[in-house]
């Protein structure tokens, strides 16, 4: 959105004799108005329209001033509304004809947004495509905070990509670009702080991870934007389970989990089980666990999210590995058994030709005493062997066999399982 909007905010506001607490009411908070009027935050659609309301303008003359642009503005902020609510493939072609009907900031404004919607939609490579033109835009027109924010979701787009080292380094760049240029934008600040966070801990730093996720704790307490505090509790939780505090992490993962089913994030909501699943695959409590994945399959299916029904393949075949009494089942023949050596055997059966429905751990979780609940358990099939499948010790640790998990998102994150960073599609990106 246009950082002017804070300043006719501002301009409105005293014109008319009002306080910012008069104007906050009891929609928002004081602390929110000043933010907003001194630029350090932004507002959405929805926000614009109650205090254009108040300020007794149309929400065009807020939001563009009333310059003549107010059509495209309020096109573009309704297409960064469905992105930001999850709806990025519903965006993606708006955006594009935004793109090309608008010029100067706005289309270079269009152009990130589409950028942003990509890589949401899992396409992160066609997305990066597009930031880097926005972020070449930003520059020529002397835009140096939609610079800044365009940064990190290059940043963002490379972590979707499983490129942490790129990503990391984007995310250097945007915070001492926001120091140096004495730019502050405490949910800015907070989603980069969440992505170091989260990519410190994915590569292992877990000491650079804390201190990350110490200062984003400190910034959450300023920031009212839950999608940035959903990716925060996923980026602590995937921290916190790297550590192997598996208490910690389902604490923050329960958390972000409560945070994305309020704001109806399907995307988040789904890896968020993903992510819980995993902690009770590290606890052994496998029951626990398979209700998890099947929240999380259900979503991925419906909500057509191939890269987190992929992650749940893995995830299904750790839990089937783990099960206590569960015999292994001949392997499908292929080059290895040729040569007099066979892999591990892992839930399958041989006669669908390397397939399965998971009958087989049904059967075992029933023995071990996880029936009723595991009567209704229906989860991806797994293909393995010559078709690619990875070796996994059927009794070696849960910890070393499943899928990367990435949230903050829309995250991962998570994306890494967006950790959501499950951004996961927070509105000042």
């Amino acid at each position: 959105m246009d950082p002017g909007v804070g300043q006719r905010v501002r301009e409105l506001r005293t014109a008319r004799g009002m306080t910012q607490a008069d104007l906050a009411g009891d929609d928002f908070t004081k602390g929110f108005i000043s933010l907003l009027e001194t630029g350090r935050t932004r507002v959405s659609l929805r926000a614009a329209e109650i205090l254009a309301q108040r300020l007794g303008v149309s929400s065009a003359d807020l939001i563009a001033g009333g310059d003549g642009k107010a059509d495209l503005e309020l096109a573009l902020l309704r297409a960064e509304q469905q992105l930001s609510a999850g709806r990025a493939v519903e965006a993606i072609e708006v955006l594009e004809r935004l793109a090309n009907k608008a010029m100067g900031s706005l289309r270079a404004r269009a152009l990130r947004a589409r950028g942003r919607a990509l890589v949401e939609a899992e396409r992160p490579r066609e997305g990066l495509v597009l930031l880097e033109e926005a972020g070449r835009a930003f520059e020529a027109l002397g835009q140096r905070e939609f610079v800044i924010r365009t940064i990190y979701d290059r940043a963002l787009a490379f972590a979707h990509l499983n490129e942490p080292g790129n990503a990391l380094a984007l995310a250097l760049e945007c915070d001492a670009a926001m120091t140096a240029g004495g730019f502050v934008d405490r949910t800015l600040e907070l989603q980069v702080r969440s992505l170091m966070a989260t990519t410190f801990a994915f590569s292992g730093d877990l000491d650079s991870a804390d201190l990350q996720a110490q200062r984003a704790l400190q910034l959450a307490e300023d920031v009212v934007d839950p999608d940035a505090l959903g990716s925060l509790y996923s980026t602590l939780s995937f921290a916190r389970q790297r550590q192997n505090d598996l208490s910690g992490a389902m604490a923050y993962a329960r958390k972000g989990l409560a945070v994305y089913e309020e704001l109806g994030r399907d995307r988040a909501v789904g890896q968020m089980w993903h992510n819980v699943a995993t902690i009770h695959l590290d606890r052994h409590q496998y029951e626990k666990a398979a209700d998890a994945i099947e929240r999380s399959d259900r979503i991925a299916k419906q909500a057509k999210l191939p890269s987190l029904e992929a992650r749940l393949l893995t995830t299904t075949r750790v839990l089937a590995a783990s099960i206590p009494g569960l015999p292994p089942t001949p392997e499908p023949e292929d080059s290895s058994s040729k040569r007099g050596r066979s892999r591990p055997g892992v839930v399958r059966s041989a006669r669908s030709g390397g397939h399965s429905t998971l009958p087989e751990t049904r059967s075992a979780m029933n023995r071990r005493g996880f029936a009723p609940r595991c009567t209704r358990l229906s989860l991806p099939s797994w293909r393995i062997g010559a078709s690619g499948g990875r070796r996994t010790n059927r009794r070696g640790p849960v910890s070393s066999s499943y899928a990367q998990i990435w949230a903050l998102g829309r995250s991962s994150p998570s994306r890494y399982c967006r950790t959501v960073t499950v951004n996961s599609a927070g509105d000042s990106h």
